[in-house]
């Protein structure tokens, strides 16, 4: 990844919606030279999706930060795969520290929150779940500056 890739996906995280020629005018670029790059991200698996970010607070979801512990001996990618399938999973993380995961959650309401929790401590491998309900959220972006 060059320069000038860095310069198209910053454009793209700005708007994902507007249109190589638009993007190609602002770097100067040509919009095929855009098109290309662009089709060789996504197959190298730098550009993963587009997609609409919602206000979830607004909607009136509740954000669920769960660490998970898992038993010795269980592997700990299959259990975050576990984890990831069920609804409401936004993040899952392998971390350091002394908890093994850690998922991001979007919870339909806050009352749903003890749901999903029960749901992960039903998992085959989970030794022992430490979960947060987000109270305001102050920040949350997945944009990243290159």
């Amino acid at each position: 990844m060059d320069e000038l890739d860095k310069k198209i996906l910053g454009e793209l995280q700005l708007d994902a919606r507007q249109s190589f020629t638009k993007i190609a005018q602002k770097i100067k670029i040509s919009t095929a030279t855009v098109s290309d790059r662009v089709k060789r991200l996504g197959e190298e698996g730098i550009i993963c999706e587009y997609t609409t970010i919602l206000n979830t607070a607004e909607i009136g979801m509740a954000t669920l930060i769960t660490r998970i512990k898992t038993k010795s001996g269980c592997g700990i990618e299959k259990v975050g795969k576990e984890i990831a399938e069920l609804e409401g999973s936004c993040s899952i993380y392998h971390i350091t520290g002394d908890f093994d995961l850690m998922a991001i959650t979007k919870c339909p309401e806050r009352g749903r929150c003890g749901a999903f929790i029960e749901k992960i401590k039903e998992i085959e491998g989970v030794e022992s779940v430490n979960s947060e309900v987000v109270l305001k959220i102050l920040k949350e972006e997945l944009k990243v500056k290159l």
